[in-house]
């Protein structure tokens, strides 16, 4: 048990950074706080989806089934892309191995240092619901201490189910050993994944034309639909034995648990500690071959380095590029497949309608840019990890012979390059609905290129007064990197607050005006963060190299 307590801890530590000794460790506290407080709009909107659908008490068990099946969802989504990276993955492993503790140690810290994670997700949507619940009448004192238990326990068939899924992947198909090649394919099939879910969800919004057809669905006839949510073998007995006060329920829950955990630790001891050996860390610190021929301009070679070593790193690759074209190809293929889509752009182009003599069609394409600005440049994290990714290698930008303003311009705009081309591949979406020039695209491009400066500065500037240089491999500096969450909550309070008082003072009428001096004021922000960012990074790493 000792041993057990000090590798969790030693784990804990290396995975969240949360050692309350450290500055670093007050650091993550403090995000973590903020994250909470920025999560609480989140919070009040599942609040009042759950509230809404228990005050009826007429579908409690069928709602209590759904949320638990939309939380054990999320957690498996999680589960399937934590546990490699935690139990395979981690450049930890080679110094657990040779130490004096057996495999089950190795294997039963890991994998709570996994459950954390999960239980992290599933507390977003448990804690809602409970409130909900309690809110809405349903104050049955059995019912509330049957519910708390599940806070813990719903999550743990998922975490079990995903780990022996993955043990028997890892231990069967050589392929995935390599972090490199996971990490890519994961990668390609998190965008398949999405763009099967945009599909779904665009036909069944096509299809169901009354908006009460759930609900009559929901009500009377409901197997169906729940067919899809159970699933999850524990979610119809969790929410049974709350909704109906059942301890035998409840105790099966218990039971598929326990049943799941010693399959998962007889796969353990069979499978785990051969694979892990096997597997191979990332590929990106290798020596390579270097060329001293001239290469032209330092600034032309910094950039080429800093492109080439984002695409050909597979982790960058995956979690930075690829995740931000997830959204425009989706949005892509929804447009193909959605029906009535092309009859819209036959009946407009038939009937001679031009759009551009409508409305007043270039500043709204630069509204619509900015708008998506703002979003593809907060989605790919970029920007936001420029200086993490650096990791111990940090020292290097600020003492090599040249002018660090560039570094951070050259930084930016790989950043950037990447946020406008996600941009442009929405445009695509909107061509195959709207016909218009295509030559106004270039109103579009305008808007969004001016807030994706913006939000890359900002993402720049963040990561560059707080970077994550202390990781053990390139999917730690990028996938648990708190900048990235902070870069978007900035980004989007500008946005909110450019936008707010709009709405708040009814300016509709002066649409056209307002929308142009919050577009100046926008501009005037990102002159201001562009010049101010290299001089305020540049001073705050000089100080914390002293």
């Amino acid at each position: 048990m000792r041993d057990f307590l000090t590798v969790t801890k030693a784990l804990f530590k290396a995975n969240y950074g949360m050692d309350l000794k450290s500055k670093q460790g007050k650091k993550g506290i403090a995000v973590a706080a903020v994250l909470v407080v920025c999560l609480l709009p989140t919070f009040a909107l599942l609040f009042n989806m759950f509230q809404t659908g228990f005050a009826t008490h007429t579908v409690d068990l069928l709602i209590m089934e759904m949320g638990f099946a939309m939380i054990c969802f999320l957690m498996l989504w999680t589960a399937l892309f934590i546990f490699p990276s935690i139990f395979y993955f981690s450049n930890d492993l080679e110094h657990l191995l040779v130490l004096p503790i057996t495999p089950r140690v190795i294997v039963a810290s890991k994998f709570v240092i996994v459950y954390v994670s999960l239980l992290l997700v599933s507390l977003l949507g448990m804690v809602p619901m409970l409130i909900a619940y309690i809110s809405a009448g349903n104050v049955n004192i059995l019912s509330i201490v049957l519910f708390i238990p599940q806070i813990l326990l719903i999550g743990a068939p998922t975490a079990f189910v995903a780990s022996i899924f993955w043990m028997i992947i890892l231990r069967l198909l050589p392929f995935f050993k390599n972090k490199d090649r996971f990490n890519m394919i994961t990668g390609i099939l998190s965008i398949g994944i999405a763009v099967l879910i945009g599909i779904g969800s665009s036909q069944l919004g096509a299809n169901v034309e009354n908006p009460m057809f759930l609900m009559d669905m929901l009500q009377n006839n409901p197997e169906n639909l729940l067919k899809i949510v159970r699933i999850f073998a524990n979610v119809p007995f969790a929410a049974r034995s709350i909704v109906e006060v059942s301890f035998i329920d409840f105790l099966i829950t218990l039971a598929i648990t326990l049943i799941l955990g010693v399959v998962f630790v007889i796969c353990a001891d069979r499978l785990y500690l051969s694979a892990a050996r096997e597997s191979k860390v990332s590929s990106a610190g290798k020596k390579k071959k270097v060329s001293y021929r001239n290469q032209g301009s330092v600034s032309w070679s910094y950039w080429k380095v800093e492109f080439l070593r984002l695409v050909r790193t597979p982790a960058y690759m995956a979690n930075c590029v690829l995740s931000a074209l997830v959204m425009p190809v989706m949005f892509i293929v929804m447009a193909i497949v959605t029906p009535g889509m092309s009859e819209i752009k036959e009946m407009l182009t038939s009937q001679a309608i031009n759009i551009q003599d409508l409305v007043n069609l270039p500043l709204i394409l630069v509204i619509a840019g900015a708008a998506v600005g703002f979003f593809a440049g907060s989605l790919n994290g970029i920007s936001a990890t420029a200086f993490s990714r650096e990791g111990k290698n940090l020292d290097f930008v600020k003492y090599i012979p040249f002018d660090f303003t560039k570094q951070v311009m050259i930084k930016g705009s790989v950043g950037t390059l990447f946020s406008v081309l996600t941009c442009v591949l929405m445009l695509f979406s909107v061509h195959m609905i709207l016909p218009y020039p295509i030559w106004y695209d270039l109103f579009f491009l305008l808007g969004s290129i001016l807030t994706t400066v913006l939000v890359n500065a900002i993402a720049i500037f963040v990561d560059g007064i707080h970077p994550k240089t202390d990781w053990e491999d390139e999917t730690s500096a990028v996938k648990n990197n708190m900048n990235v969450v902070l870069e978007f909550l900035i980004s989007w309070a500008i946005l909110a607050v450019t936008v707010a008082p709009f709405f708040l003072f009814g300016l509709m009428a002066s649409w056209e005006m307002y929308s142009i001096i919050m577009l100046v004021i926008i501009l005037l922000i990102t002159i201001g963060f562009v010049i101010i960012t290299p001089k305020v990074i540049l001073k705050h790493l000089m100080q914390t190299s002293k």
